[in-house]
C-alpha cells in the first residue's frame, strides 16, 4: 500500500469512521452528565488531558533513549490523542459506567481539535523537538474537519433515526478495528526498517505508557471518590487511545515516519492490556470497590 494512499486516503476514511461512530453513540443525556455528575467527568479530563501527557513527555524525553528525538515525540502525540471510541465496548464488558465512557470519549474528542495544536506545540517547543513544524491554525482546521464534522454527521443520523444509527454503531467499530489494522501492518511494511532499528525501545516504553495510562486513571478515580463503576470507566478510557487519530496527525499532517511508532506499538498493545483489565475487574471487584460514593 503506497504511504501517499495510506495517509490521503486511508487513515482520514478510518478516522472519519470512528468519529461518525462517536456520534452514533451519543444522546442529550451525555452532555448532562457534566452537570449531574460532575466528579466523575472531571477527574477522567485530569487524567485524560493534563496527567496523561505528562507521562508522555516523562516517557518519551526522559525514561528511554531513542535512535531519533522525533520518536520520543511520538509519544507526546499518542498521549495528547483522545480517548478512542473502543474504550466504550471494553467498558461494557467490563460492567463500568458506559454513559461516563461515552461523555468522556465525545468531550475530549470535541475539545482535541483545539486543545492538541497548543499542547503540542507548546510541549515540542520546550522539550527541544522543535525540529517538527505544527502549523497550529492549520492543524485546528485540518482535526476540526476530520472529527467534529463526522461527529456532527453521526449524531445527525441518530437525531434521525435512532434505530438506524443503533444498527450502524455495531458496523462502524468493526470497520474502525479493520482499518485500524490495515493502517497498522501497512506502516509496519512501510518503515519496517525503522521500526526493526528501534524495536527494543519503542515496545517497552508504549507497553509502560498503556499500563500506567490504565493505572493513572483508576488512581484519580479513586481519589475523586467515585463509583466503581466510574472507576472502571476512567481507567479504561485514559488507558485506550484513539491511535488512528494519532496516526493521522503524525502521517498524514506532519508526515513524519519516526512520529507514528509509538502510535503503532501503543494501538496494538492497549488492546491486550484492554482485555486483561476487563478480567482483572471482573475477577476482583475490589480494584475499584473502595472509597466508592454515589456522586
Amino acid at each position: 500500500m503506497e504511504s501517499s494512499f495510506l495517509s490521503a486516503v486511508i487513515l482520514p476514511l478510518a478516522l472519519a469512521t470512528i468519529m461518525i461512530g462517536i456520534g452514533l453513540e451519543l444522546k442529550k443525556t451525555d452532555f448532562q452528565l457534566l452537570f449531574i455528575k460532575p466528579k466523575s467527568v472531571i477527574a477522567g479530563l485530569i487524567a485524560q488531558m493534563l496527567l496523561l501527557p505528562l507521562l508522555g513527555i516523562w516517557i518519551g524525553f526522559y525514561l528511554f533513549e531513542f535512535s531519533s528525538p522525533l520518536i520520543g515525540a511520538g509519544f507526546v502525540i499518542i498521549a495528547l490523542s483522545p480517548g478512542g471510541v473502543t474504550s466504550n465496548l471494553f467498558t461494557l464488558l467490563a460492567k463500568g459506567d458506559l454513559a461516563l465512557a461515552v461523555t468522556l470519549t465525545v468531550i475530549v474528542s470535541i475539545i482535541t481539535p483545539f486543545w492538541f495544536p497548543v499542547a503540542a506545540a507548546l510541549i515540542l517547543t520546550i522539550e527541544g523537538a522543535d525540529s517538527i513544524k505544527l502549523d497550529i491554525m492549520k492543524t485546528i482546521i485540518e482535526l476540526f474537519a476530520i472529527t467534529i464534522i463526522p461527529i456532527s454527521i453521526g449524531m445527525f443520523i441518530k437525531y434521525k433515526n435512532d434505530a438506524l444509527a443503533t444498527r450502524m454503531q455495531k458496523l462502524v467499530k468493526t470497520l474502525s478495528t479493520i482499518f485500524l489494522v490495515l493502517v497498522i501492518v501497512a506502516l509496519v511494511i512501510k518503515h519496517r526498517d525503522i521500526l526493526m532499528d528501534n524495536l527494543m525501545t519503542v515496545a517497552p516504553a508504549s507497553l509502560l505508557l498503556v499500563f500506567l495510562a490504565f493505572l493513572i486513571g483508576l488512581v484519580v478515580a479513586r481519589v475523586f471518590s467515585t463509583t466503581p463503576a466510574q472507576i472502571r470507566a476512567i481507567s479504561i478510557s485514559v488507558g485506550i487511545q484513539n491511535g488512528t487519530l494519532a496516526l493521522y496527525i503524525a502521517a498524514t499532517i506532519l508526515g513524519i515516519p519516526e512520529l507514528t511508532l509509538a502510535a503503532m506499538f501503543y494501538s496494538l498493545i492497549m488492546f491486550a492490556v484492554g482485555f486483561a483489565g476487563v478480567a482483572l475487574f471482573n475477577k476482583f471487584p475490589a480494584l475499584s470497590a473502595e472509597k466508592a460514593a454515589t456522586t
